[in-house]
């Protein structure tokens, strides 16, 4: 949004409305006459203005019911009002705002047409505006005797014109010693001498594409997409909420990584000295393999030989003592085979 200024009561210049921090002004095209020496936009001034890149837009205004003399009055305020503008400096492409500067009833509206519909057919429709409160404004903009609207907050109550490009906000301020209205742009182009319409830089097939990227970043109606969830504020994450989302939860997870690296940096080096130790008993066993016993069996080895050696000892003194099961019948087969 731009701020600027308009007024009536003398010529602040250009280096006092930049200083103040406005960088347009509205300018009457009319005389004010003795009372009011500086309400007419000169060259000079216009020339002045530029230099210190304060943007002009357009008006005409004599007195304040003087749209309710019709279309006759239309055409010969439009005509004096363009050769001002050719006079300054100005476009002939650009609006001129026509001031109705009193509450208007929807009977007087039908004479403000026409006023308009007159300056029209010296201007073109394309460059016809209306200055005034929110019923005249709009009512001009539903006739279609205006194309551009600069609304006063006069006689317009809590009203907004959605379609409006000026906004006259009431207060006033004090720049280089006059008094002058403030005023809020709300349109890119509100009827400034400066503005240059830039060409397109892509095709309708690409800006079709480019929207089409644009929701997908954030969300139908830019309102962002439900399932990514919300942010602390409520409102439904974009895509690029959500990787911002997703990327801290990276970063989180990389500390926790961070940590199960030492602590399988730590398991590496038990299972490295583990290793040691069983290749260690490995050659323990390799060098006990045959009659010698691992340890803890090693433990017994001695003792377990000498017990099994006196097996052996008893088990072949079996045969030899009488009486023993099995004892008689091996003596009646040998008492045979030896004839006896």
């Amino acid at each position: 949004m731009r701020f600027g200024l308009d007024y009536a009561g003398g010529r602040p210049g250009g280096a006092a409305i930049r200083a103040a921090g406005y960088d347009f002004v509205v300018r009457y095209l009319t005389p004010g006459g003795p009372s009011l020496p500086g309400k007419q936009l000169t060259p000079e001034e216009a020339d002045d203005l530029r230099a210190h890149g304060i943007s002009i837009v357009s008006n005409w205004e004599t007195t304040a019911t003087r749209m309710l003399d019709g279309y006759a009055a239309g055409v010969v305020d439009a005509r004096a009002g363009l050769a001002q503008v050719l006079r300054c400096g100005g476009r002939r492409d650009r609006p001129i705002y026509f001031s109705a500067d009193f509450d208007a009833t929807p009977q007087d509206q039908l004479r403000i047409d026409d006023y308009l519909n007159g300056a029209a057919s010296v201007l073109g429709g394309a460059n016809v505006g209306i200055y005034g409160g929110y019923w005249s404004v709009s009512r001009a903009l539903d006739a279609g005797s205006a194309v551009w609207a600069w609304q006063t907050v006069a006689w317009s109550g809590t009203n907004v014109e959605t379609r409006r490009n000026i906004f006259q906000t009431g207060r006033q301020v004090l720049v280089g010693g006059v008094v002058c209205d403030v005023n809020e742009a709300e349109t890119v182009d509100f009827g400034q001498w400066d503005f240059v319409q830039e060409e397109p830089d892509v095709t309708p097939e690409q800006d079709a594409v480019l929207r089409d990227i644009q929701i997908q970043l954030r969300g139908p109606g830019l309102a962002g997409w439900p399932q990514l969830g919300t942010d602390a504020e409520g409102r439904n994450r974009t895509l690029v909420d959500g990787l911002a989302a997703a990327l801290n939860r990276i970063d989180a997870l990389e500390a926790d990584t961070s940590a199960l690296r030492t602590q399988v940096g730590e398991l590496r080096t038990e299972i490295s000295e583990l290793e040691a130790t069983t290749a260690e008993l490995v050659e323990e066993v390799e060098r006990l393999d045959g009659r010698h016993w691992p340890w803890p069996l090693s433990l017994i080895e001695g003792p377990a030989e000498f017990v099994g050696a006196q097996l052996n000892r008893l088990e072949s003194l079996l045969p030899d003592l009488p009486g023993l099961p099995g004892r008689d019948e091996a003596d009646q087969r040998a008492a045979s085979e030896n004839g006896g």
